[in-house]
């Protein structure tokens, strides 16, 4: 009898909330840890359950009760989903794209929904149904995160390689340093109207080679990174990774454990990194990881805010109010690495530091001289979500302010390193909303202190570390073809196809 009473209970109404949330993760698996989604599973199904006891403690039927509270679920759920869709859309001379009118009509929905439910008995076969078909739906995201995880586990890893000795008292420490989306000079100065040019003065004079015709092999941050961080193409990764290519997860492990870190490993080198919102390129395994203190929504949870009803909330300044939202952690984590890159050089060497800063990449929090300073949004759509006007006006004020800090802090971490230290600032891809040409431009500067380099001016990341290796570390690895390639069927490039 209990176990009866348990399978007729309406649990759907928690699996519902559930798969909302968790489907939204599944979307965005290798942008955040998966970890980011218990935060936002406790504040849901907590008021899901407090909605669920006061409305049947209110009509005395638990299973109106879990269809009542089920359908304003999927309306508060949905909400965020439609207003975006429809954001900006006019009829006439009318925006009808507004809060005004579309609470208007989600009310109405919600007492037409709810009168409809209370005026029919509602049965436990329809109960026992709606569970098991919400169950069903719930473990399409529960399997889809799971592989994931485990895709993550079963990726190259270091077990075999041990922590060597340093082969030298003298060896530099080596900073990486990624600034997500910083273009090239001349495609700074074409679409953003951005004149860099006594920034990457200030480079040379600290003693930087700028290769001023550089482009990076691939468009994309993870693919970018799992090459550079592997030094290889991406062809030469894995025989997985083809032109036909869609599954970006593919590359996720070549980030995470990449072959660069391995190398520093077993040069003796301690590691260092910075943890980011962007999940894939939080390195493993290293020796001190930098966690800045958890201050607002994670991103995440912004981008949940946006999808759901809470939007509302956000759109009326109430979480800015509290300086409780994802612009306001990306500020402050990001000042955050920015403080402790110059602290590094007191920590015994040698030392491997990673840091990919998300400069001048959106969301735009920074004006050119960091104060906080936010640029109006207007879409979800992923290609337009800043107007073309916003997005030049927010990646300008954070490419000079990224600009005047790393020259500052290239300068700090010279002057106070023991052994002069070699520095590699680097964009990843250029800026979006141009061409995807444009997007291959990037910012790639070196200081190699003391040694003669073959440096020149298109060298591509692909080749960072095999002259750095080759420098430093007495090795031979044969430098490869500078190849960048766009095809915007895929989002490999295309690059299969190339000799490398």
């Amino acid at each position: 009898m209990k176990l009866n009473k348990f399978f007729k209970f309406p649990w759907y109404v928690f699996f519902l909330v559930l798969y909302a949330i968790l489907s939204l993760l599944t979307q965005n698996l290798g942008q955040v840890d998966s970890s980011v989604v218990f935060r936002s599973l406790l504040v849901s199904l907590a008021p899901t359950y407090v909605a669920m006891l006061l409305v049947n403690i209110s009509i005395r039927d638990i299973q109106q009760a879990g269809l009542i509270v089920a359908f304003l679920a999927v309306l508060f759920f949905s909400y965020g989903h439609v207003y975006l869709a429809i954001k900006n859309l006019q009829l006439g001379e009318i925006l009808v794209g507004r809060h005004r009118f579309l609470i208007f009509v989600w009310l109405l929905f919600a007492v037409v929904g709810v009168w409809g439910i209370l005026k029919k008995q509602q049965s436990e076969t329809l109960t026992g149904n709606l569970n098991f078909i919400l169950f069903i739906l719930l473990l399409f995201p529960l399997i889809q995160i799971t592989l994931y995880e485990l895709k993550n586990v079963d990726s190259q890893s270091f077990e075999n390689i041990q922590r060597g000795e340093p082969i030298s008292e003298d060896l530099p420490d080596v900073y990486y340093i990624i600034l997500d989306a910083y273009g090239r000079s001349d495609v700074l100065k074409e679409n953003i109207g951005y004149d860099n040019t006594s920034f990457l003065n200030d480079l040379e004079e600290l003693g930087f080679y700028v290769a001023n015709c550089s482009q990076g092999n691939y468009s994309n941050t993870e693919i970018s990174l799992a090459s550079s961080l592997n030094f290889n193409y991406l062809n030469q990764l894995s025989e997985e990774l083809t032109a036909e290519t869609t599954d970006r997860s593919l590359v996720w492990g070549f980030v995470k454990h990449n072959a660069v870190l391995g190398k520093f490993i077993s040069f003796g080198y301690t590691i260092h990194a910075f943890q980011t919102e962007f999940s894939i390129s939080d390195v493993e395994p290293v020796d001190f990881l930098y966690v800045a203190p958890q201050r607002g929504f994670n991103d995440f949870e912004g981008l949940l805010i946006q999808t759901t009803a809470a939007i509302l909330l956000e759109d009326a300044g109430l979480f800015n109010k509290f300086h409780f939202t994802a612009d306001d952690a990306k500020y402050h984590r990001t000042l955050y690495t920015l403080d402790r890159l110059k602290e590094i050089p007191q920590s015994p060497g040698p030392n491997f530091v990673f840091a990919h800063i998300l400069l001048p990449h959106q969301r735009f929090v920074f004006g050119p001289d960091g104060e906080m300073e936010l640029v109006q949004k207007f879409s979800s759509n992923k290609a337009e979500y800043y107007s073309t006007e916003s997005y030049i006006r927010g990646y300008k004020n954070q490419a000079i302010y990224i600009s005047n800090t790393i020259t500052e802090i290239a300068k700090e971490i010279i002057e106070s390193s023991p052994t002069p230290p070699v520095i590699i600032i680097q964009g990843d891809h250029g800026p979006s909303h141009f061409s995807e040409a444009d997007r291959l431009g990037i910012l790639n500067a070196y200081y190699f202190p003391e040694k003669q380099v073959e440096l020149y001016p298109t060298i591509t990341p692909v080749n960072t570390f095999r002259l750095l290796f080759n420098t430093y570390f007495n090795e031979d690895n044969p430098l490869l073809d500078d190849i960048s390639v766009v095809d915007p069927k895929s989002w490999t490039g295309g690059i299969v196809d190339t000799a490398v």
